[in-house]
C-alpha cells in the first residue's frame, strides 16, 4: 500500500525560501558580472580614445617637422592598420570544463606616420620618455623627436634623439655622401682592373693573365697583426700574370690605375733561397 509523504507547511515555506535564496544569488551574480563587464568595456573604450589620441598627435608632430624639410628631398608617410580590442568573459561547461569566450569586441583604426628620403632613408617621429632611472617606471616626456634609420645610416646614429631638421638632414647627406664615395670608388676600380687587365694581354699576347683579389692587412691597438679582421678588411684586386718562361708576377692595382708589386716567382723558385739565388745569377746589363 502506497503512502504520500505530505510536507508541513514549515518544510514548504524552507523550500520556498532556499529557492527565492538561489534565484537571489544568482541575479546577484548576474548584476555582478554586467557590473564588471560594463567597467571592463568602459577599459576599453578609454584605451581607443587614449591610442587614437596619441596617434593623432604622432602625425601632427611629423607634420610639424614635414614643414622644415626640404620638400624636394622628403615625403611624409602615413600608415594605417586595424587593431581589435575584446573582453573576455569566463563559463563552466558542464562536459568541456572552463572556457573563455568573447563577451564584447570593438575594431578600430590605428595610424603613424614617417618621413623619407627620395633614396630611402626614414625618419621616424616618436615620443622620447626619460626614466630618472633604471629602476623606475614611470618616465618623463621629452616631446617628440626624430630617429633616422636606413641605409648608411650607422647603427648608433640610429638610436640618437634629434630635435633639429638641420642636424637630421646633414646626416643623411653625409651618408648618401658616403654611400656615393663608396660606389665611385668601387667603379674606379673595377675600370682599372679592366683596364690593366687589357693593357696586360696586349703587351703580353702568349702570357696567362688573370685577376683575383686580397685584404688590407689590420692591426690592433698595440700594433700586432688583426687576424679576426683580416677577412673583412677593405678588398683590393690583383692581377696575375704568367709567362711562357714559366714566370710569374702580381700587382695589386688601385682604383686610380696605378700598380704595386705583391709577388714575383722565377721557374724553378720553390722558396726564398732558390729565388735569391736565380736572381743573383740574372744578367740585366745591356750588351
Amino acid at each position: 500500500m502506497n503512502q504520500t509523504l505530505e510536507l508541513t507547511p514549515a518544510e514548504k515555506e524552507m523550500i520556498a525560501l532556499k529557492r527565492e535564496q538561489a534565484a537571489l544569488a544568482a541575479k546577484h551574480d548576474a548584476t555582478v558580472k554586467a557590473i564588471q563587464l560594463e567597467k571592463d568595456i568602459k577599459t576599453k573604450q578609454d584605451y581607443i580614445l587614449a591610442t587614437k589620441k596619441k596617434d593623432q598627435e604622432q602625425v601632427d608632430a611629423t607634420r610639424k617637422y614635414l614643414l622644415d624639410f626640404d620638400g624636394t628631398q622628403y615625403s611624409m608617410d602615413i600608415r594605417t592598420w586595424k587593431e581589435t580590442v575584446q573582453v573576455m568573459g569566463d563559463y563552466i561547461d558542464k562536459d568541456n570544463g572552463f572556457n573563455r569566450h568573447i563577451e564584447w569586441s570593438e575594431e578600430f583604426e590605428r595610424q603613424s606616420a614617417s618621413i623619407s628620403h627620395k633614396y630611402g632613408q626614414q625618419i621616424k617621429v616618436e615620443e622620447q620618455i626619460v626614466y630618472s632611472s633604471k629602476w623606475s617606471s614611470r618616465g618623463t616626456s621629452k616631446g617628440y623627436k626624430m630617429y633616422i634609420s636606413g641605409v648608411g645610416i650607422e647603427w648608433k646614429q640610429q638610436g640618437q634623439a634629434l630635435s633639429k631638421v638641420k642636424s637630421v638632414m646633414e646626416k643623411i647627406t653625409a651618408a648618401i655622401d658616403k654611400l656615393d664615395n663608396a660606389r665611385k670608388r668601387e667603379e674606379n676600380k673595377k675600370n682599372a682592373l679592366q683596364t690593366t687587365v687589357d693593357r696586360f694581354k696586349a703587351e703580353y699576347p702568349d702570357a696567362e693573365v688573370t685577376t683575383d683579389y686580397g685584404y688590407e692587412t689590420s692591426y690592433d691597438s698595440s700594433g700586432r697583426r688583426s687576424y679576426s679582421s683580416f677577412s673583412s678588411g677593405e678588398r683590393y684586386n690583383l692581377v696575375r700574370t704568367k709567362f711562357v718562361n714559366g714566370a710569374q708576377i702580381a700587382y695589386k692595382v688601385y682604383p686610380d690605375g696605378s700598380l704595386s708589386r705583391v709577388s714575383f716567382n722565377l721557374p724553378g723558385s720553390k722558396d726564398e733561397d732558390t729565388f735569391r739565388n736565380n736572381l743573383s745569377q740574372m744578367n740585366f746589363k745591356n750588351d
